[in-house]
């Protein structure tokens, strides 16, 4: 093989890797926020599709979502009222983890700072495959939990786009695109009279900026038509397509930082160095959020924020299970420290750097058996509340 056809042939080999890497690494650029865009807006039409077959509910916007938690709670439905939060506060939870991953790994310079959110959504994809497949199992517990995840995924995906583009593109939802649409061809129609007067600025459409926006909306209706389809003949198996297109976005730039940082010796013992650092540090502020919720010299709304999430925090039982995939987590590794994070942005500083110091040389935690016994409570009213429906839903009633 002579050396023009050698090159050749290692340029078309490496030509998909430098694509990848483009398309999903930190380095960005309008294009290849466009084509990234196109990809995760197929997904997202074919995920909504899909989870609209399985739960009889679209989870890529949060306006229709909002609308039945205000109908619910005027109609006295308490608890499709507590569904709805549900999906909200899943949504968020997925975009503030979005946000926590890229800032993560922005500080430590990976190359894979929007390849992560990617990776985690493939995984939760597959997770949605294996609730759905057994919502005719326990239909009480499985439908929500795959509305929380369906939700949590939207939030995530969205986030992400978000981040990468600088607030211009959404992928999760159309009324924005279709919205910008209608302005561009407000635009584009809008006749200029005074074409020959300088003084008066023309109106002229962003031609460029509408061809992506029809782009968009038409790859989300084609996700959803094949998604609808996928879902329809071959069942929450589909999922797997999606997660696997998705990990193939993201392998470029993870496996990069494989090749950078994995041959470090140190790196193991690093990471869980840092890891058991983070959550010592999280241990020492539940304490110290718990000691400011009991000082006077803490706000109302700051002793509520605060009391909350310590005591769940402290609880020696969780609301959701560790066992239960995804949801089990939530709690402890989103959840809490959110909630943590907000309760001591409303704490005054000096009343919080006296309850860490006094948290720091405290031999042990305090455990609240209150929000346990709340726990229990809740776990008895959904249990049977779930009771009342089967017996109501039984065949021959």
């Amino acid at each position: 093989m002579t050396l023009p056809s050698r090159t050749a042939l290692l340029t078309n080999a490496t030509m998909p890797i430098l694509y990848l890497r483009k398309l999903t690494g930190k380095e960005r650029n309008p294009r290849s926020n466009r084509q990234l865009a196109c990809y995760l807006t197929f997904v997202a039409g074919a995920t909504n599709a899909g989870g609209f077959l399985a739960v009889q509910q679209y989870t890529s916007h949060m306006s229709g979502i909002v609308s039945a938690m205000a109908d619910n709670l005027a109609l006295g439905s308490f608890w499709l009222m507590l569904d709805s939060l549900g999906a909200l506060l899943s949504f968020l939870a997925g975009a503030a983890c979005s946000a926590v991953l890229i800032n993560w790994a922005r500080r430590e310079r990976l190359h894979s700072e929007y390849a992560l959110p990617l990776i985690l959504e493939a995984a939760l994809l597959v997770c949605f495959g294996l609730l759905g497949s057994n919502l005719k199992y326990l239909e009480w517990l499985f439908v929500p939990a795959t509305v929380m995840v369906l939700c949590f995924i939207m939030g995530l995906q969205n986030a992400m786009i978000t981040k990468l583009s600088n607030a211009e593109i959404r992928t999760t939802h159309v009324t924005g695109m279709v919205t910008d649409i209608g302005i561009e061809l407000g635009k584009l129609f809008y006749w200029n009279l005074s074409r020959a007067d300088s003084s008066k600025p023309l109106v002229l459409a962003n031609r460029h900026k509408l061809r992506t926006l029809i782009t968009l909306v038409a790859l989300f209706f084609a996700g959803g038509v094949i998604g609808a389809l996928g879902f329809k003949h071959v069942g929450f198996s589909a999922t797997l397509a999606l997660a696997t297109l998705l990990l193939a976005l993201a392998a470029i730039p993870v496996l990069d930082d494989v090749r950078l940082h994995l041959w470090r010796r140190d790196l193991l013992p690093h990471l869980i160095a840092r890891s058991r650092r983070w959550a010592h540090a999280v241990k020492q502020d539940v304490h110290a959020v718990w000691l400011a919720a009991q000082d006077p010299r803490t706000p109302w709304y700051a002793k509520a924020m605060a009391l909350a999430v310590s005591a769940y925090a402290l609880s020696p039982i969780d609301l959701i299970p560790d066992f239960i995939p995804v949801l089990g987590y939530l709690d402890d590794v989103v959840l809490v420290p959110l909630g943590l994070l907000m309760a001591i942005r409303w704490i005054p500083p000096e009343v919080m750097r006296q309850h860490r110091a006094a948290a720091a040389e405290a031999a042990n935690r305090p455990v609240s058996y209150g929000a346990a016994m709340v726990i229990v409570a809740l776990w008895i009213i959904a249990a049977v509340s779930a009771s009342i429906w089967l017996v109501r839903h039984l065949p021959g009633r």
